[in-house]
């Protein structure tokens, strides 16, 4: 027995040294593929694309990263495959590629320094365009690359104590290091957030009396203005009387509430409620104790918003979806519309088009593809690849403008049309005078020019013109049309200017009252055809504004809903709803607002 032991051992022994050989030899191939390839270039790029995932995790989806990785990681082999041509040599290769790799997903910051816009002064007016800079500062980000990938083999050869060093390996080491970091941390956050990112929000669609008729369905908009204040919160804060557009309104048919405040504070939680057409006491059981601590997601309000349950109940009865959307990726892609008439920031390649996120276009933008790729790339008139609809937000809001009176002048009108539309105005970027012109100020929600209480009501006042201007030119083409005219959430104060992060955040439970009112108070007018005097007394909250509707017009039973006021962080603490009902109101909140809290 003893004898067949130890001749077991001693087979065993070589099985092992060949099994540990063999490992050794499949890791020194693959060392090689890595030294010898352009694999460091792309995993360092993904590192810096997974890093700017995870600081958006909370509202991008990871499936973003990939449309950047692969353009950037195509652009990073070129790089490396011409460094390649010309050096040979591997450690001046990798040098010169990851420092080029990286100017060039950097480009935009590299574009702005003194250094870069001193280079291109000299230049003739016809060598300035956006693409001609770009071209030539790659050109010299490239020579300067080289160097210095020829300056590291040079130093390298010339002493035997960094030869020792073995500099090729530690380079390959370091950005091997840097992606298996982040690629950790990624994975880490991506187990975190996995419920909310598979949470899909049951429409759970209402019941309707077969019995009844109607002689003919209206066409539907809902038109949210993103912080457009209630008339209160113009008066008391801002000092402006926003009786003309109320006035107007009013002899169009619409019923206002002056003053009205949102169900929620902030666009993603007020608009899901409204097209939900219920609050979301489930998410908080759900989600704010996750594992990921302070870093709540979004995704459960985008799986409302890109499928919205009001719409799943008009398609069933024979609407068809229309998503106007704005130039916030939350509410224009994803979404399953049967048209999406102004969906902007196209990738179009040979083999299909893709629809930027704001993560993605933002990545884009501030590499060297995004001048090229607005140029596009073709072979003879065959177009390869090219990125356009690249509207900013003045352009968004005009083609917003023209695609809503383009569908209420539409040809068939056998079938109804549902159309939702969100304006990213008032909201900042400010970029409309009261005239309409270009403004001489600072955009953005500073006071830099002038007071950004006077950016607001200049912004305010011209989109009051245009908004008149489009809901007569809708009635003239559709009488019967149904209009749900409402903000999702009121304008942020100055105090809401502090940079966020995990544990700061913008909360209106820490404003004072009247600022509280201030991000709470919104605009809310609704045109209900035949039913003015219901609608006026039923009508009590957005979150039963579509309630409503599908009662009047469809045949449904849906009860009224109270009008519940529930604030809640903006970022990172997103479900930790709270009551504060009674405070906006100066009443006792009603008595079954508590089970949404």
């Amino acid at each position: 027995m003893a004898r067949k032991t130890k001749k077991a051992t001693q087979t065993e022994a070589p099985l092992s040294r060949h099994r540990f050989t063999r490992l050794e030899s499949y890791a020194q191939k693959l060392g090689r593929i890595f030294a010898y390839s352009p694999l460091p270039e792309i995993l360092f790029i993904a590192a810096f694309i997974m890093a700017r995932w995870w600081k958006n995790s909370d509202f991008s989806y990871p499936s973003e990263m990939i449309i950047p990785l692969i353009a950037l990681a195509a652009l990073a082999s070129i790089v490396w495959a011409i460094y390649k041509i010309i050096f040979g040599n591997s450690l001046a290769t990798h040098t010169a590629a990851l420092l080029l790799s990286y100017c060039l997903y950097n480009y935009q910051w590299v574009s702005n320094t003194q250094i870069a816009k001193k280079l291109v002064q000299p230049l003739p007016d016809k060598w300035t365009s956006e693409l001609t800079t770009s071209l030539i500062l790659s050109f010299l980000l490239a020579v300067l690359a080289g160097l210095v990938g020829w300056a590291i083999v040079k130093l390298v050869r010339s002493s035997k104590e960094i030869q020792q060093l073995q500099v090729h390996k530690v380079l390959l080491f370091v950005v091997l290091f840097l992606f298996v970091t982040q690629a950790g941390k990624s994975a880490i956050r991506l187990w975190d957030i996995r419920h909310q990112l598979a949470y899909h929000y049951p429409a759970n669609l209402p019941n309707r009396d077969s019995s009844f008729t109607t002689p003919l369905k209206p066409d539907i908009y809902y038109l949210v203005f993103d912080r457009y204040a209630s008339a209160d919160t113009l008066k008391n804060i801002y000092g402006y009387d926003n009786s003309d557009l109320l006035d107007y309104l009013s002899n169009q048919g619409f019923v206002n509430r002056p003053s009205a405040y949102a169900n929620y504070p902030f666009t993603m939680a007020s608009a899901s409620s409204t097209m939900a057409m219920n609050y979301f006491p489930e998410f908080e059981k759900m989600f704010n104790s996750d594992s990921s601590g302070n870093w709540q997601t979004a995704f459960p309000y985008r799986s409302i918003l890109n499928d919205p349950p009001i719409a799943q109940v008009l398609k069933a009865n024979g609407y068809k979806y229309n998503q106007v959307s704005s130039w916030w990726d939350f509410t224009r892609i994803g979404i399953k519309a049967d048209a999406n008439p102004t969906e902007s920031y196209r990738l179009n390649t040979l083999v299909g088009k893709w629809y930027l996120s704001d993560l993605q276009r933002d990545i884009f933008n501030r590499s060297v593809l995004s001048p090229w790729l607005k140029r596009g790339l073709s072979a003879g008139h065959t177009p390869l690849v090219k990125y356009d609809l690249n509207r900013n937000p003045r352009q968004n809001f005009e083609a917003q403008i023209e695609a809503l009176k383009s569908l209420s002048t539409r040809g068939d009108k056998n079938v109804p049309q549902f159309s939702f539309a969100h304006f990213l105005v008032p909201h900042d970027p400010y970029i409309f005078k009261a005239d309409g012109s270009n403004p001489d100020y600072d955009q953005n929600r500073t006071d830099n020019g002038v007071d950004e209480t006077i950016k607001y009501t200049n912004q305010l006042s011209y989109l009051n013109k245009r908004l008149k201007n489009l809901i007569s030119y809708i009635k003239a083409n559709s009488p019967n049309a149904v209009f749900v005219l409402q903000a999702d959430e009121g304008p942020y104060p100055k105090e809401f200017r502090f940079e966020l992060k995990p544990g700061q955040y913008y909360d209106p439970i820490n404003l004072e009252l009247p600022k509280m009112k201030q991000k709470f108070g919104v605009l809310a007018s609704y045109r209900m055809p035949g039913f003015e005097s219901e609608a006026a007394k039923e009508i009590n909250s957005s979150v039963n504004a579509f309630r409503f509707v599908l009662n009047k017009y469809l045949g449904y039973s849906l009860p009224m809903l109270s009008d519940c006021h529930l604030t809640t962080g903006d970022k990172f603490a997103v479900y930790d709803y709270r009551l504060v009902s009674s405070e906006l109101s100066g009443q006792p909140s009603p008595e079954d607002c508590d089970q949404y809290q």
